[in-house]
């Protein structure tokens, strides 16, 4: 099906400000995105017979503005990176922007924050025990448990130098859990792309 000029002019214009809009994608996954829009955009066309200027202003309202829908794609696709990905800041990114869309990812960014923090404190304080010996350690108080230094008199080392092994050990296993969870559940994470909510 062919159409006038000045309304594929109309589609190339939408499509040409999503493009500027998805800036930081590949441009495999850009030009991916582009094609999936215009496939969407001449099956609606081709779907309601005749293309109008009032028809294509229509389908182009219920696709939504270049500028609000590129988020939609950059956010699919660090999500899929992070399901796939081992590396914590990549799986991070991936969370923090479910995050951005959901109470659910909200929730789980709160954990992936913590499982990290406590991989983080376990592998510092292992590395500052080999460096500052009588510095580091992992203090217990009568109210209280830490890791690194502590100016607490009450509070005395419990593990020595065996917090090195312990910390390495405990850090690597906080860090593969954690991450390991965040894929996981980012599984269930999805976003509802504009041809799908559009009708």
């Amino acid at each position: 099906m062919t159409h006038p000029p000045r309304l594929q002019q109309k589609v190339d214009s939408y499509l040409m400000q999503l493009r500027r809009s998805l800036g930081e994608l590949p441009p495999e996954e850009v030009s991916e995105i582009l094609q999936e829009i215009r496939g969407h955009i001449l099956e609606r066309a081709e779907a309601s017979g005749e293309l109008t200027d009032e028809r294509l202003v229509s389908i182009l309202h219920s696709l939504g503005k270049p500028e609000d829908i590129a988020p939609l794609y950059q956010a699919d696709s660090v999500m899929a990176k992070a399901r796939t990905s081992l590396s914590p800041t990549v799986v991070l990114r991936g969370v923090l922007r479910w995050a951005m869309m959901s109470v659910r990812g909200v929730v789980l960014f709160i954990v992936g924050l913590f499982g990290y923090a406590l991989a983080a404190g376990w592998i510092v304080g292992a590395f500052g025990k080999m460096i500052a010996p009588d510095k580091f350690g992992a203090w217990v108080s009568p109210d209280t448990f830490s890791i690194g230094t502590n100016d607490n008199p009450a509070a005395h080392d419990v593990l020595g130098m065996w917090l090195i092994p312990v910390g390495l050990v405990l850090g690597t296993v906080f860090t593969i859990a954690t991450t390991w969870l965040l894929r996981w559940a980012m599984r269930f994470a999805r976003v509802r792309r504009p041809t799908a909510a559009a009708v």
